[in-house]
């Protein structure tokens, strides 16, 4: 009886794993397909009519810049929401640095609503992404993906360069 414990134990623990994992691998694949759409696309905008966007840029050292940009102030309500964000360096393919993200790897889903903000329930007030350049101008696209209150899929495309 204690065997066929021990093995049923050791039956779920592995089960648990190999969802875990295909779990990270569809997360990753998510990352990717994501990517190559930036890649793929012309549809970009300078901003959007659903939320906001503040850039700004910091000097780290003579040669290194921090980039940061802000979303918020939804004007509609936008659940389920996942954004990527690249640094266009000309290259068509996928970089080997991972870009900022939001909602693709967490277990959590993100909510903005206008005027709402419930952390514990995954509503928030915005978005801060970030990463670092060697080099100026910064070149940044961007996907954002959400659903509205009748989950209809929304998907926009903003291209931003940072002085």
């Amino acid at each position: 009886m204690k065997k066929l414990s021990a093995l049923i134990m050791v039956l779920v623990l592995l089960a648990g794993c190999s969802s875990t994992s295909a779990q990270d691998k569809n997360k990753i694949e998510t990352y990717k397909t994501m990517y190559v759409d930036i890649l793929n696309s012309t549809a970009f905008k300078s901003s959007s009519i659903y939320f906001s966007t503040t850039p700004s840029v910091t000097p780290l050292s003579d040669t290194d810049f921090r980039y940061d940009l802000v979303i918020d102030q939804a004007k509609v309500a936008m659940y389920d929401i996942h954004i990527l964000l690249i640094q266009d360096d000309g290259s068509l393919v996928i970089s080997d640095k991972m870009m900022p993200s939001i909602g693709i790897f967490e277990n959590e889903t993100y909510t903005m609503i206008p005027n709402q903000i419930n952390k514990e329930d995954g509503f928030v007030e915005g978005f801060g992404l970030n990463g670092v350049s060697a080099s100026r101008p910064i070149r940044l696209k961007m996907v954002i993906l959400w659903k509205d209150a009748l989950n209809v899929n929304y998907k926009e495309y903003l291209a931003l360069t940072l002085e």
